[in-house]
């Protein structure tokens, strides 16, 4: 049984009120009943963090040369941006050539790159870290889209047989930004399968199979890069050549739907929409889900000093990630269309590795984060360097990085 590898006291603090917001025509009752719950790592030390504070902590850049913005830019007017790029558009994300870069030297490891431990009942108090998106296909089919926020994405440590040593221990898969997402099919008000976004790809499986909490089924984000899987334990990345595990683990519970904007979307094609705020945040910022952009910087080229390459296979530090209108919200299956085919699973995996593992970390700077307190330095808005650490108000909510822990994570920063 699965609860038998879970200690009693994480399971006792899951134990919530459900948490509910008035009926909307738009967010049914049902898609907070059903809403998921997520276990952090328990060496977790990248937290889901606030949306909007990503944007006053970076600039935009046009690939590598930093372009002119308006000084106020915010949720709001995101996506002005999008007229910088030129060939941005929703038929093809990946030609958008628009990057929300890190202010000054990412390497400093800022306070505010590792976000928001939720609190007793899962909540990331002072930082909105979710975005609920909610299409309605017709016929008693809903999507519940659930997308989760991390304002930085750690890669994971090369292994392998025979690989050479001076790529042992190297990091693969660093990035500014981070968006994940499950995604609930609902029919006629009842779940029926889920989506797990995981780096690459990702799995679906029947509600009936997870293991839940009353009516709410259990996520696992994976240390570091936060992708989801629905159980504990070591998952392998099937890559070819190298290894890269992820690990899951019952550490901090995060509550998404205690601290997130609510929307609807409507198709208009395959790749577009019109966003309407709804539910228990009716005046939430809808601008940003139109930029067509990256939430963080262009892969570094080879010749700089911080990037890895290995044999074109995996880079120290990739691209920043889409948001959520690229993540086919009007998909035909439980899968984004660009899967298939699409299986759904109707039982759990079995797990590997150690599904309860010690903390290891030790969590003691403070984050300080704000979406409305932080400032760009003045030679940002026309493109210039910045301040590597920016202001911020959000605090103190306990976080996160000893040094030491970081190293023994293989952390990429360190290698310069």
């Amino acid at each position: 049984m699965l609860l038998q590898v879970i200690p009693t006291s994480l399971w006792l603090s899951l134990l919530l009120p459900l948490w509910t917001t008035a009926a909307d025509p738009g967010i049914p009752d049902y898609v907070l009943k059903y809403a998921p719950l997520v276990f952090l790592d328990v060496n977790e030390l990248y937290f889901p963090s606030d949306i909007g504070a990503q944007i006053p902590n970076t600039h935009l850049d046009l690939n590598f040369t930093p372009v002119a913005e308006p000084r106020n830019t915010d949720l709001t007017n995101l996506s002005d941006l999008n007229q910088a790029g030129g060939n941005c558009t929703t038929d093809d994300f990946d030609a958008c050539p628009l990057y929300l870069t890190f202010n000054g030297n990412i390497t400093s490891d800022p306070p505010w790159l590792h976000g928001v431990v939720p609190d007793s009942v899962g909540a990331t108090n002072g930082a909105i870290s979710c975005a609920v998106v909610v299409t309605d296909h017709g016929d008693g089919i809903v999507d519940a889209y659930y997308f989760y926020f991390y304002a930085f994405n750690l890669g994971l440590v090369i292994q392998g047989a025979g690989i050479p040593p001076e790529f042992a221990g190297r990091v693969a898969g660093n990035h500014l930004g981070d968006w994940e997402h499950t995604m609930t099919r609902f029919k006629n008000g009842q779940p029926q399968t889920i989506w797990f976004s995981a780096h690459d790809s990702g799995n679906v499986y029947t509600y009936d199979a997870l293991s839940k909490n009353g009516t709410r089924h259990i996520v696992y984000s994976a240390l570091g890069g936060h992708p989801n899987y629905p159980i504990p334990g070591i998952h392998s990345r099937n890559e070819t050549v190298i290894i890269l595990n992820d690990t899951t683990s019952a550490g901090p519970l995060w509550d998404p739907v205690r601290s997130a904007y609510f929307y609807t979307f409507t198709p208009t094609s395959s790749t577009n929409g019109t966003f309407r705020a709804a539910g228990s945040t009716p005046d939430a910022p809808i601008d940003w889900l139109y930029f067509l952009g990256r939430w963080g910087d262009k892969q570094y080229n080879a010749s700089n000093p911080i990037q890895f390459n290995f044999l074109n296979l995996e880079h120290t530090w990739d691209d920043g990630p889409t948001g959520p209108l690229d993540k086919d919200l009007n998909r035909t299956e439980t899968c984004p269309d660009r899967v298939s085919p699409c299986p759904t699973t109707t039982k759990l995996p079995t797990i590997t590795g150690d599904p309860t593992p010690s903390q290891t970390v030790a969590r003691t700077k403070t984050a300080t984060v704000s979406s409305t307190t932080s400032e760009l330095p003045a030679s940002s808005s026309q493109g210039g360097a910045a301040s590597s650490t920016p202001s911020g108000g959000y605090g103190p909510h306990p976080v996160y990085v000893s040094r030491p822990a970081l190293y023994a994570l293989g952390a990429s920063f360190l290698w310069l």
